[in-house]
């Protein structure tokens, strides 16, 4: 990526490191003086670039995998893996699929994490999965 489409990258990374709660997610506007929507449509202007790919996205995380595993730690690296249900009740979300019924409307996330065996601690997510009523996506 070019260096305006790598800081932009920084920039959205770093939206989703500043939350309003210690266990809050998503993400929050950065104190920069730009409105929440100009975000948005800059982060929309971003994944709609051809020349970002999902493959381009991964590649620091799974560089930091790596360099992760050899610094901390010792015999082996731990990967936890979570399924979790994503239950949205809105009509608008037409790529939902029955989950265990058909009332039971919504999505399955896969994520892995790669810890370290020594202390626990989190290396780098290295996968995402998204099953849909689209079929099984796989964005990382």
């Amino acid at each position: 990526m070019d260096a305006r489409l790598s800081l932009r990258y920084e920039r959205m990374v770093q939206s989703y490191m500043k939350v309003s709660e210690p266990l809050s997610a998503g993400m929050k506007a950065l104190n920069d003086g730009v409105s929440s929507f100009a975000h948005t449509q800059a982060a929309w202007r971003f994944y709609a670039n051809p020349v970002v790919s999902l493959s381009v996205l991964q590649a620091p995380l799974t560089a930091a995998a790596h360099e992760g595993i050899t610094e901390r730690c010792g015999s082996y690296a731990l990967c936890i893996h979570d399924w979790s249900r994503l239950a949205y009740r809105h009509a608008n979300k037409a790529d939902r699929y029955a989950i265990t019924h058909a009332s039971d409307q919504g999505y399955d996330l896969q994520s892995s994490l790669v810890i370290s065996d020594q202390t626990g601690e989190p290396i780098a997510p290295v996968a995402q999965c998204l099953v849909s009523g689209v079929g099984r996506q796989v964005p990382v």
